[in-house]
């Protein structure tokens, strides 16, 4: 098809997490459907604002403050694009207020997202770094580290109950034998869920009854901050966190204070309050905690799938004018864009 538009983007973040080869190729998929993509390197609200005027398209590979501020600042911004699950860092009232399109990529990197936190909990469970650091600090541990329980008598509590948990929940009750699953996912009903052995509960019955407890929901103002001290107060002593969602919905002092108190067993993150984690982070000196650098998501196939993703969301609006409802994250917006067909 012959583009006779050229749309213009500001990749506002185009070194974070991506390698320059990347980058390039999916430059040119951008050019080839008649986007014209502007490279940058950008971390503030001003600076976005100063770099990305008389744009159409805002690509955001990590999380910019795509603020309130930044929106009103470029009139010209049609779509911003995420390149992966959560939208926390845009601003989804006013972009639905200014008209403009937020999409994200739901459904990619669900089964690295899932074995990544299995990967996780068995590292915990197990003791695997523990003694890894223990050997390479010249000490034999040897079965030094917590027991083991029966992994199949163990209860596996999951914070929201989307794709990754779903998969999540196949590993445990179908893979390793786990009995005990239990939910607390508010939008959802148990007449949903025909085709899972799943118990819905509240937070406070998925904090008392979880042996280990995974979170897998949205940064909202509804989860900022879930697990607070009174949170971890209420969880089993024997209990494992794993959080490969958002860092902010664990408030990261109190998780470390409740980690320094024994009031729960160990935490696996993936995700940090801040990123990169301090280097004065105590939860880098912690024997019960298993940190890894917010890569989850990452996998060749998931890559695959989210280019090809990203390219086809783009190529609906540039060439056929239309736009696919299910990433649209500020769903308010439909109303209000009538030159698009929403397909």
């Amino acid at each position: 098809m012959v583009v006779m538009d050229v749309w213009t983007a500001c990749f506002v973040d185009s070194k974070y997490s991506m390698m320059p080869e990347e980058v390039a190729r999916l430059t040119s998929a951008y050019q080839e459907i008649g986007l014209d993509v502007n490279l940058q390197d950008l971390h503030t609200e001003d600076e976005i604002i100063a770099a990305c005027g008389h744009t159409d398209v805002l690509l955001c590979n990590g999380n910019p403050p795509i603020s309130r501020k930044v929106l009103k600042s470029l009139p010209d911004v049609k779509v911003v694009q995420r390149f992966g699950i959560g939208v926390n860092s845009v601003d989804l009232e006013a972009a639905a207020e200014y008209g403009v399109v937020v999409l994200n990529q739901p459904g990619i990197s669900v089964q690295e997202l899932s074995v990544h936190t299995t990967g996780l909990i068995l590292d915990l469970l197990r003791n695997i770094t523990y003694y890894d650091r223990g050997i390479r600090q010249g000490e034999w541990r040897k079965a030094k580290g917590i027991p083991c329980p029966p992994l199949q008598d163990e209860v596996l509590g999951l914070y929201g109950f989307g794709a990754t948990s779903r998969l999540l929940y196949r590993i445990f009750h179908d893979g390793f034998g786990v009995k005990k699953i239990i939910a607390c996912d508010p939008y959802l009903k148990k007449e949903d869920l025909p085709a899972y052995d799943v118990e819905l509960v509240s937070f406070d019955e998925l904090l008392r009854q979880s042996d280990i407890l995974s979170i897998h929901v949205h940064l909202n103002k509804e989860t900022y901050h879930s697990f607070d001290y009174e949170a971890f107060r209420k969880m089993k002593t024997s209990a494992v966190i794993i959080n490969i969602a958002r860092g902010g919905v664990i408030c990261e002092p109190d998780l470390i204070r409740a980690l320094q108190e024994g009031l729960i067993r160990g935490a696996g993150l993936d995700v940090y309050e801040t990123e990169p984690l301090p280097t004065d982070s105590p939860l880098i000196r912690m024997d019960n905690v298993v940190l890894s650098c917010h890569s989850a998501f990452l996998g060749v196939n998931s890559r695959r799938l989210l280019h090809r993703q990203l390219i086809e969301q783009m190529r609906q609006i540039i060439q056929e004018n239309s736009i696919s409802r299910i990433p649209v994250a500020n769903k308010g917006v439909i109303s209000k864009i009538p030159a698009f067909q929403i397909i």
